[in-house]
Formats: C-alpha cells, structure tokens, sequence
C-alpha cells in the first residue's frame, strides 16, 4: 500500500510538472507575443516619420547596440544598471516597401526575419527559432520585432520546477505520513489478524468487535460465521467418530465370534448355522455404517450441499417404490398419496428423511398390516405423512426416540436406533417440524413433517 501511494503520488506530481510545463509555455507564449505587438508598435510611434531621410539617402543600415554578455542565473541576476542578459534574444528589424534594411539592432540578423505580410510567424535563422511579429505603419515601413523562442521555454521550465520541487521537497515527508496514517489504520486489522492466528480447533470462540472501525465489521462477521460453522463441523466429525467407535464396536465382536465358530464348525449343520449368523452380522454391520453415515451426511444440513427447488412427490415416490419390496415381503399395503408439492431443499437429506420414516414404519408394522403415505400442501408448509397400523410409541417416549441410537425396549424389532435421529436432523436443517402422533386411519403412529416451502437456512 505504502509503495502504490507513493509511486502514485510521484506519478501525479510528474504529470502535474508535464501540466504545469504547458500551461506556463502557453502562458508565456500570449504575454510574450503582446510584448512583441507592443515593442513593435512603440517602434512605429517613434521612429516611423523620421525614417524618410533613411529612405531617401540609402546607405548602410543603422544598428543600434545593446548590452552583451553571459550571465547565470535567474531574476536580478540578469539585470544590471545599463542593461540585461536577455537583451540579445530580442530583436527588431525595420524596412521600407521595397524590403530594404534601414534600422536593426545589433542582435537580430541581416537577412529578412520573414516575409513582409503582417502577423506572427515562427521562423528558422541561424539554427536559432526566432517568433516574429511583422506590422506596416501607417508610412508604409515594415516593422519587425522577434525573440528566441527558448525564452519561453526556460520560462515554462522555470513555472514547471517552482510547481514540481516544493512536491519533490515534501515527498518524504508525505512519504512518513502516509506510512504513520496507514499504520494507524490498519492496526486493528492487526489485532484481528493476531485474534484469527491464536485460534486453534479446541478454541472457535467469536472475535471482539471492540474498538473496530465499521468497515472491518462485515468481515470480522463473516471470519466469526466460518469460526461457528468450522466448530459445528469439527463437533459433529467428534461425535461422529465417537457414535461410530461405541456402535461399531459390539457388531464387529460378534462377526468375529460368528467367524471363529464357522472355522470351528465340526459339522454342515453347525457351519451352516455359524455362516447364517456370519452374514446377518454383516448385513446389520453394513446397515449400521449405511446409517451412520447417512447421520453424517444430514447433520451436514443442506447448505452443505446446492439446495434447489425440487418436486417432492417426486422424491417421496422414489423412496417409496424402493421401500416396496419389503413392505411386500412382509404381506403390507403400502399406499401412496401426492398433492404436487414443490418446495426449496436438499434431494439428498430430504430422500434420507423420506426413507427412514417409511422403512422405520415397514420394520415395526406387524405382516399384513398398512402403511400410508401423503404429501399435502398448506400455507406456505409442505408436509409430509407416514401413518402405519404398528404398535405406535407411547407419548412419554415420543421425545426420546429422537435420542441417537436409541430403541424401546419391548418392540423386538431389530434396528440401530438411527432412523428417526437421521430423520429429525433433516428436518432441523430445513427449518421444519417433527410431530408424533397417533394416525386416526390405521390406529399406529403418524409422523407428520412440516417443512417451510423455502429453507430458511439454505443460501438464497
């Protein structure tokens, strides 16, 4: 920041010198040329009668002399009591109708300064640039009065240097300043620069806002979002490691149990036995990894993933035909009924919700029983219905079922006591509601999902 300040400001100072240098050259040129119009006008006025005797008795020209010499410097340095240094770059010539020479100053040339036409005119002499003004008296007699035209330059240089060198002068010390300010600037970006460099992942405690300028606030908001989603993320990956090491644990012992009474079998009747326990073990063991997972993947919510807006008839069907063939193996009626619901989500979590909600009422409806399936649309809710004519959960267990692996004893049905977690963590997620119940058709239990037709948590 220091270096583009700086380079920025000798940059403008340039160009303000290349402006001024201009702008004095144009200026200089107008005073000058008026001098010109002047001299050569005062010349008329006193020598523009008495030039007849010249004319009549041609001889040489009259030369009249100046101060000469070579002088440095600047101001008074120039002037002196019986004349100036500037003396020999101004000139006049004066000339009859016929172009003869009859009166010039011993700084300006024999030959013509240029043609005999009034006005100005730049011309070359001598490798020298003269601007010359060229006026006819009322006598006929062509006055010409120049100058070189460096003088103008050295003049336009000398306004281009009084601007650009009080700037160079004070460079450093805007240089210091600039630093002193932008140092005091963004020392509270150093301090939220310190704040964020101390945290660790046992530590997403929020940064202070204290004794920040407004315009760090949105960042210091958005650095403590990302402290608050990163703590959420590093607590769900804890405890899932910890779900996953506690409930892995007891179904790998007894696969390995199984395993070592399978190599053990004396029989084909006992390694028969032992290889039926073999893969029921395995299949709950890969249900169980399915699920946690499955857990994993909802805590994540769905601004994790790329929310959209969906058809959930069309989710709710697919999970559903999915589910039918264990439904069918237990002799149930599974019944669907869709209302065209769309709303704003996740299709992944949502067909997650959608799946434990129908294979928990599939798993604990007895053979033959019925399971209903709806949608419906209210105001500005989408909801989804899961009855079943199961045993249902007793009201003061409704809470509890939410718990993460947790069953009620008594039901004999088989399970991780993850489904309805996975399906509670969706909900959450979307901004919804859960509700258990009993159903009024099928006399088990109704679980209604309410869900807000746009995720309030869901980015856009």
């Amino acid at each position: 920041m220091l270096v583009a300040l700086i380079g920025l400001l000798s940059i403008l100072m340039a160009l303000a010198a290349a402006f001024s240098y201009r702008a004095g050259l144009q200026e200089a040129g107008e005073m000058f040329d008026a001098r010109l119009v002047q001299s050569a006008r005062v010349l008329v006025g006193l020598v523009d009668e008495s030039l007849a005797d010249l004319a009549e008795h041609p001889g040489e020209p009259i030369v009249l002399h100046g101060w000469h010499g070579r002088v440095e410097g600047v101001g008074e340095a120039l002037a002196f009591a019986d004349g100036h240094a500037y003396e020999t770059k101004l000139a006049f010539q004066i000339r009859d109708a016929q172009g003869r020479l009859l009166l010039r100053s011993d700084s300006a040339p024999v030959q013509a300064f240029a043609p005999l036409r009034p006005g100005f005119t730049d011309q070359r002499i001598d490798q020298a640039t003269w601007r010359v003004f060229t006026l006819r008296s009322p006598q006929g007699w062509w006055f010409q009065s120049a100058e070189h035209a460096d003088i103008r330059q050295e003049l336009a240089a000398d306004i281009a240097m009084a601007t650009l060198v009080p700037l160079l002068v004070a460079l450093p010390l805007m240089a210091a300043l600039i630093w002193i300010v932008v140092r005091w600037a963004t020392r509270s970006l150093v301090r939220v620069s310190d704040q964020i460099g101390e945290r660790d992942p046992e530590r997403m405690s929020p940064l202070e806002f204290s004794n920040l300028p407004a315009e760090v606030h949105g960042l210091v908001r958005a650095v403590n979002g990302l402290l608050q989603r990163l703590d959420s993320a590093l607590a769900r990956e804890r405890r899932f490691i910890a779900d996953a090491a506690h409930e892995l644990r007891t179904p790998i012992s007894a696969l390995k149990v199984h395993v070592a009474n399978l190599l053990q079998a004396s029989n084909d009747d006992e390694r028969a036995e032992s290889q039926q326990h073999v893969e029921a073990s395995a299949s709950r063991l890969e249900k169980l990894v399915a699920q946690l997972l499955a857990l994993s993947r909802a805590e994540q919510g769905p601004q994790a993933h790329r929310p959209a807006l969906l058809d959930l008839d069309t989710v709710v069907s697919m999970e559903v035909e999915d589910v039918r063939a264990l439904a069918r193996a237990k002799g149930q009626v599974l019944a669907l009924s869709l209302a065209g619901v769309q709303l704003r989500g996740d299709e992944f979590t949502l067909a997650l919700l959608v799946r434990s909600l129908v294979e928990n009422a599939v798993r604990y409806t007895p053979e033959g029983g019925c399971i209903a399936v709806s949608t419906q649309l209210m105001a500005n809710v989408a909801m989804i219905c899961v009855e079943d004519s199961g045993p249902g959960i007793a009201e003061e267990a409704r809470e509890r079922v939410f718990l993460r692996f947790h069953r009620e004893l008594g039901t004999g049905v088989e399970g991780s006591g993850l489904g309805l977690s996975i399906a509670n963590e969706v909900v959450i997620a979307h901004g919804g509601r859960i509700e258990l119940g009993v159903s009024n058709t099928l006399g088990g239990l109704e679980a209604k999902v309410l869900l807000p037709l746009t995720c309030g948590t869901c980015p856009g």
